[in-house]
């Protein structure tokens, strides 16, 4: 029996995040496989990163459409590990800018062959399915990107 499943709509964000836990598992295991002590869930800042020279917490955070918060969180852990360096920012002393740090730089390359095939794979398996998947996940988030799950609540609702 798989309850998540047979709730269909009803479990829709559980099933995706049920998804999304077993591609992340998926991929500590390609990264353990190689020798890299990397996690998954660090791979947006460490990549956005990788395409500037610093960023700042809300320019990471816009940039990847995701709270500051969890910049904040996993930009610690990153720092923690060593593959990023924090400064405070020359025009804001508020602010707190990240850039990859020398053990970061010196992982990168590794890293980025292991990005290509983890996305020749992932390619593979959503272009052979009947229905691709990153498309699907676009409109949706494009729905709630134009009216919110609550606005929608409530309008099925009559609120």
């Amino acid at each position: 029996m798989d309850l998540i499943s047979e709730l269909g709509p009803l479990a829709f964000g559980s099933r995706l995040k049920r998804l999304s836990e077993t591609i992340m598992r998926g991929g500590e295991d390609v990264y353990r496989f190689y020798g890299v002590d990397f996690q998954p869930k660090w791979f947006p800042i460490f990549y956005f990163l990788s395409q500037k020279s610093e960023a700042g917490i809300m320019e990471i955070a816009e940039g990847l459409n995701v709270t500051h918060p969890a910049v904040i969180q996993m930009s610690k852990e990153l720092e923690k590990k060593g593959l990023i360096v924090s400064k405070k920012s020359d025009e804001d002393a508020r602010k707190r800018n990240l850039k990859l740090s020398k053990k970061g730089k010196d992982l990168l390359p590794t890293l980025q062959k292991i990005w290509e095939e983890i996305k020749l794979m992932n390619a593979e398996i959503i272009e052979n399915q009947e229905h691709n998947l990153l498309i699907a996940v676009k409109e949706i988030e494009d729905a709630w990107a134009a009216k919110s799950y609550l606005e929608r609540f409530k309008e099925f609702h009559g609120l």
